[in-house]
This record gives C-alpha cells, sequence and structure tokens, in this order.
C-alpha cells in the first residue's frame, strides 16, 4: 500500500475567516481579544492571530516566552495560572508583560514585592472565582469553589480593600466547551451581581475569559463558531455604559475548527464480533479523547457507501488508546485514509512521546493548496486496488 506518516492539516484559509468575524464581532461590542495560545501555539498560526492585532492569553513562562519570540508585544500579553513559579512571574515582571491574572493571596504578595524589586510596569487583576457551575466536562470546569483557579469573593474584598489602587481588576474564567450561550447571560447577571457587593470599587479592567465552544458533531455544517451570540450574551448584564471595555479569551473557538488529524488504518481485527480499526496515530498525537473522552468526529475519504461499525484505535501501549467505540464509518480497509476533524485546538499542543513517539509533521493549506489531501489519497485509492488483499480483515 501507498504508506503515510500521521500529520496535522491546518486550513489556514478557514482560520483567517474565523479570526476576522471574532474580531469584528469583539469591535462592534467594545471588547479586546487575547488569545488563549495554549490551544496551539504552531508559528503558523500565531503568524494569522497577530495580523488581526489580537492579544495573547498566557498560562507558563515560556507561552510568554514563545509569544514575544513570534512579534507580540509585553503590552499584548496577559499571564495567567494557578501555580505560577517564582521565576515565571519574575521573568513576566522583567518583560513588562501587560497584565498578571493573581490566582491567590500569596500569588498576589509575591508579585507585589517582585514588582517593587524589578520596578515594572506590569499591572495586577485578581482571578476571581465566582462559585459558578457550568454544563461541560467535569475535566474542564474550572469556575466552582472546589476548583483550584482563581481567589473567593472574600479573599478579593480583603485583598482590595488594603491595595485597591494597586489591583486593575479582575479576570474571570469558568470552563471551556460551552455549548449553550444561556450560560454565557447568566454569568455575565452572576458577574454583575458579584461586583455589585464590592463597594467603593470599580474596575477598569474585566476579562471574562472564553470558553466558547465549537461544533464537534458537525464541523463542516458549523466551521466557524457563533461569536456574535457570545458576545452579545456576555453584555446582556455588562454594558458598556457601566464597562466600556471588556477582554474576552478565545482559544479553542478561533483554532478548533482549521485543524485535522489525518492517519492511515494500519490493521483491521474482530474480536467477539467486534471491528478494530488500528490507526497510526494515537493519544501521542490526540490526547483529548483519552483524557476526558472528547468527541471528535472521524471520517474517511473512501468513495464508499457501505458502512459498518468499529472500535477506532490507536497505536499506543495503552488500552484507553481508543477515539472512539461502536462508531459507524464508512467501510475501512487497511491503507485507508482517515481525517480526525476539530482537532486544531489542544491537539499538537497537547502531544506526548510516550513510547518514544515523535511529534508529527504539520502542513498549512490555503485555498490554492486544498489539492494536497486529494492527492495523496488517489494514491492510496489507487494502492489498495491494486493489493486485493487489502480487502481481507486481519
Amino acid at each position: 500500500m501507498h504508506y503515510i506518516d500521521p500529520f496535522y492539516r491546518y486550513d489556514l484559509t478557514l482560520l483567517e475567516r474565523t479570526i476576522s468575524v471574532a474580531q469584528r464581532e469583539a469591535k462592534m461590542n467594545n471588547i479586546a481579544l487575547f488569545y488563549a495560545i495554549k490551544a496551539n501555539h504552531e508559528p503558523e498560526i500565531l503568524e494569522k492571530v497577530r495580523a488581526y492585532n489580537l492579544g495573547i492569553d498566557a498560562v507558563s513562562g515560556e507561552e510568554i516566552k514563545h509569544s514575544l519570540k513570534h512579534g507580540f508585544k509585553p503590552e499584548q500579553i496577559v499571564f495567567a495560572g494557578s501555580g505560577k513559579t517564582y521565576k515565571e512571574i519574575e521573568y513576566a515582571l522583567f518583560e513588562n508583560i501587560r497584565i498578571i491574572h493573581c490566582e491567590s493571596v500569596e500569588e498576589f504578595y509575591l508579585i507585589q514585592n517582585l514588582r517593587k524589586k524589578l520596578n515594572s510596569t506590569t499591572q495586577v487583576a485578581l482571578r476571581l472565582n465566582p462559585d459558578f457551575k457550568i454544563d461541560t466536562f467535569d475535566k474542564i470546569s474550572t469556575g466552582e469553589n472546589t476548583h483550584k483557579f482563581g481567589v473567593t469573593e472574600a479573599e478579593s474584598v480583603k485583598l482590595i480593600s488594603e491595595y485597591g489602587n494597586e489591583i486593575i481588576g479582575f479576570h474571570v474564567h469558568v470552563g471551556s466547551q460551552i455549548e449553550n450561550l444561556e450560560y454565557f447571560k447568566s454569568l455575565s447577571k452572576h458577574i454583575a451581581n458579584l461586583l455589585d457587593r464590592f463597594t467603593n470599587y470599580h474596575p477598569a479592567y474585566l476579562n471574562l475569559g472564553g470558553g466558547l465552544s465549537i461544533n464537534y458533531k458537525e464541523p463542516k455544517k458549523f466551521p466557524v463558531p457563533d461569536f456574535k451570540g457570545w458576545m452579545s450574551a456576555i453584555r446582556t448584564y455588562l454594558p458598556e455604559s457601566k464597562f466600556p471595555t471588556l477582554a474576552l479569551e478565545p482559544g479553542r473557538s478561533l483554532v478548533g475548527q482549521c485543524g485535522k488529524l489525518i492517519a492511515q488504518v494500519q490493521y483491521i481485527k474482530e474480536r467477539n464480533n467486534c471491528k478494530i480499526a488500528l490507526l497510526n496515530a494515537g493519544m501521542s498525537a490526540l490526547l483529548r479523547p483519552m483524557l476526558y473522552g472528547a468527541y471528535h468526529k472521524v471520517t474517511t475519504l473512501n468513495a464508499s457507501f457501505e458502512f459498518d461499525t468499529y472500535k477506532i484505535a490507536g497505536p499506543s501501549c495503552e488500552s484507553t488508546d481508543v477515539f472512539h467505540e461502536n462508531y459507524t464509518i464508512e467501510k475501512l480497509f487497511v491503507g485507508d485514509i482517515v481525517e480526525i476533524h476539530s482537532t486544531g485546538a489542544y491537539g499538537s499542543s497537547m502531544q506526548l512521546n510516550y513510547n518514544l513517539k515523535q511529534a508529527i509533521a504539520k502542513k498549512f493549506i490555503t485555498q490554492s493548496t486544498q489539492t494536497i489531501i486529494k492527492c495523496t489519497h488517489e494514491k492510496a485509492a489507487s494502492s489498495r486496488k491494486k493489493v486485493p488483499n487489502l480487502r481481507t480483515s486481519i
């Protein structure tokens, strides 16, 4: 068969379209956007983000350094993270990034001491934990009082009473992959009511984080998320009359649909009436399904109209290296190429080298290079026709 190595394929045309829609809606709602670089840090992706003048939401010193290396200015970067190290805080302050989102009382005192020592211009906002429950995976929910993130309302009140002049405002992020926009409307009401309890303090900066979902079930039908609905929902109880400028931190919603993981069927086994399709890409390349049961649509490039049901699995030496159980797809044969959709976010950025697997290749395409996959598939399909036993289950 014509063998291909797995790779990530990024549609830069769709990426630009998505970012432009998001930025257009942001300007209409007077919202500043900071791209969550943890979603995808590939230089080619960052080049498009920077071209549209978005800032960066970083959660490590390495992400700050990477952003600066790829052309973002210090004043475009905000820095969150529940366990920032002394070195990371010192580095952020030395570089005079825009804002550090402080997540504990102890961290606040550390930042204050280092700010004075370094004479840094970096400002401080408190990451407020609003104790707000959302409907998403438990593993990516961040805004309840049982989670490790942020400072409590009581801690915030105390810090503001003592250091109000040195705290620019608040950062709030309650989780990811939020599909129901009513949650954002409820969040805006919850935050508005919460802020009303901070007497004699009006934040100059209010960042509501990210969380907007993408459509993993129908990625082709809904390639661009509902940025208009998201931002309108956020503004419901946080109007411009009271908060002239808000900040948001989209990550997944900007880059999720522009990426696909391209893999190839290596073997097909049958076990107790269960067919297992083993791919040459698995948890080392895409961890999300194994980490917290995330769904990614899988399609084949075959022109077949027969369907069958498979366990779709990867090659890692772990039983959990499975994308889907009982997944119905067009009939698969050894050598077939499959596309795993919606992998532009938290795919390549979460890669492992478990089993000493190396990072897989990335291909960045524009409208003029859409034939890459078509040609690759034609080669694979041609070789399948020449080797009859490829249709035999192994």
